[in-house]
């Protein structure tokens, strides 16, 4: 059995000499950006502060543990957590003091009980105690250790999966959560241009993730390059919807809060909220489509440039169809309860669509799913010019003197098919036969 082994094909160097002259000025730019954009004014602190905090003197957040809920005061049967709140005595523990908790209904109805690690406001050292009724006040649940926990396990798959390149790619993945908490929230609400710091984030999340998570080479290179134009499309495309939509209005409270303390417009943080809505979905696709323009001209060698474009693009159409579900599904499966109350009223559902928030979660969608479809052709366009470019075509071997001379036109087809004499014939033996002497041998 012959089997033929196909070495994956490479750039020639003058498309890998074009390649590095457009990389680098993309790098330094992002360089560039991250020093002339770096966040160098203090901290800056919101009114209200945190879920977690509370601006009285002598109060303090802390964890505590439910020990004991005496429910006697109730009437039977009480399902209420309205008048649960009221009836219903909680005790917990914290930093070894007993005290009263006072739980809001909804935590109520979640089923707070015994046991249950919570986090909770300290008012034991409040002078406001004695208003507050309670020691502690109910914030949320801790969480610490189940989310610890589910992060180790998806850790733990990633590596036994994909072995040394997913841990290149949580890597990757922590240094992007680096550079959103370090660099892009802080610069912003610093008062750099939103839609600027958000261009340089996603610029040095791509080309640090993607070289740490796949390599150096130019399959990798040539899916950085579908990544910035597909982010270049996106936010052209969000940065016009936005204004085109008029979506520069706050609707949620933290909306609200941004607006009325900072400078910051909502129409620029919600183009940044787009960008890096597509980041992922786009650096998913273009590696997607340069692994398999790669892999086609690997197994396929001879084929043409328009026929691994065509081949190139029947994958990238399926990946077009999951990954728009994928963008619409996970905003239905973030958004379930307003979609729930949206489906309750009499108005219509697409007028609901283009009220509020809602509109602003329809136009992202539609704006990274116009960028991701426009960035997979692109990304299989100049996969192919890359690949086709180290390409050679296959030599044909040159023919033997014996096999290039012409036969005799008068030779007999069955003289062909003779046997040939061993090498230690005598020239007397190697005499030419007659024909009917060529017959007789055959026969």
């Amino acid at each position: 059995m012959h089997m033929t082994l196909h070495r994956e094909p490479k750039a020639s160097p003058r498309v890998r000499l074009i390649m590095i002259a457009c990389l680098v000025p993309l790098v330094a730019v992002t360089i560039a950006g991250l020093l002339l954009l770096w966040p160098d004014g203090p901290d800056t602190d919101l009114p209200g502060g945190g879920p977690t905090t509370n601006a009285a003197e002598g109060v303090s957040d802390t964890e505590a543990t439910v020990t004991a809920v005496d429910a006697s005061e109730c009437e039977t049967g009480e399902t209420d957590p309205t008048i649960m709140a009221d009836c219903v005595v909680y005790t917990a523990e914290a930093d070894g003091q007993d005290g009263s908790l006072y739980v809001t209904p909804d935590a109520i109805k979640a089923g707070v009980g015994v046991g249950d690690k919570v986090k909770v406001l300290d008012f034991t050292e409040s002078p406001d105690r004695a208003e507050t009724g309670s020691d502690f006040v109910f914030i949320d649940y801790d969480r610490d250790v189940p989310l610890l926990a589910l992060a180790i396990v998806y850790g733990l798959v990633v590596l036994v999966v994909a072995g040394f390149r997913g841990l290149r790619a949580l890597i990757g993945l922590g240094f992007a959560g680096v550079v959103l908490l370090v660099f892009m929230l802080p610069a912003i609400l610093d008062g750099k241009p939103p839609i600027l710091v958000a261009m340089i984030a996603a610029s040095a999340i791509m080309v640090i993730a993607l070289y740490l998570a796949h390599g150096i080479s130019t399959r990798t290179t040539t899916a950085l390059f579908g990544t910035v134009l597909g982010i270049i499309i996106t936010g052209v495309l969000g940065a016009w919807m936005t204004s085109w939509a008029n979506l520069g209005i706050a609707y949620t409270e933290d909306g609200y809060l941004l607006t009325d303390t900072t400078n910051l417009s909502m129409t620029d943080l919600i183009v940044c909220a787009i960008l890096i809505t597509g980041l992922g979905v786009l650096n998913d696709v273009t590696i997607t489509q340069a692994s398999a323009v790669w892999e086609l001209a690997t197994v396929a060698p001879d084929l043409k440039g328009r026929q691994l474009f065509a081949r190139g693009m029947r994958i990238g159409r399926d990946h077009i169809a999951s990954t728009v579900y994928t963008i619409t599904f996970a905003y239905v499966g973030s958004a379930l309860t307003t979609l729930i109350i949206v489906s309750a009223h009499d108005q219509s559902f697409f007028d609901t669509l283009t009220l509020g928030e809602m509109s602003i979660e329809v136009v992202s969608i539609l704006v990274c799913s116009i960028g991701l479809v426009v960035a997979i052709p692109l990304t299989t366009a100049l996969g192919v010019l890359v690949v086709r470019s180290g390409v050679r075509p296959p030599r044909v071997p040159a023919r033997s003197a014996d096999t290039a001379r012409p036969e005799a036109t008068d030779a007999p087809a069955e003289a062909t098919n003779a046997p040939t004499e061993s090498s230690s014939q005598t020239p007397a033996d190697s005499q030419p036969m007659t024909r009917r002497e060529a017959l007789r041998r055959n026969r």
